[in-house]
């Protein structure tokens, strides 16, 4: 996969897993929301800081949702052990 075949995934998964609008990331980065058009249309691509900023936010998501299943087990554990 390319470069901006990837930044067009990349994008799409954000919107998608983060509930996020073109125009919540464009405000996310201080830029107009025709520069996020462009990385969708592969007119422009995408500077390191900004792909790796996606990219953690959904690893933090990721993690969140990792979080929560392990408290959940630890809180069954501890009300089977009561």
């Amino acid at each position: 996969m390319d470069d901006l075949e990837y930044q067009v995934e990349l994008i799409e998964r954000v919107k998608k897993e983060l509930g996020m609008s073109q125009s919540d990331i464009a405000k996310k980065f201080e830029m107009s929301e025709s520069a996020v058009s462009e990385w969708l249309k592969k007119k422009r691509k995408m500077k390191a800081p900004q792909r790796i900023a996606l990219e953690l936010m959904l690893k933090t998501k990721e993690q969140q949702e990792k979080l929560k299943i392990v408290d959940s087990f630890r809180e069954l554990l501890i009300s089977k052990t009561e």
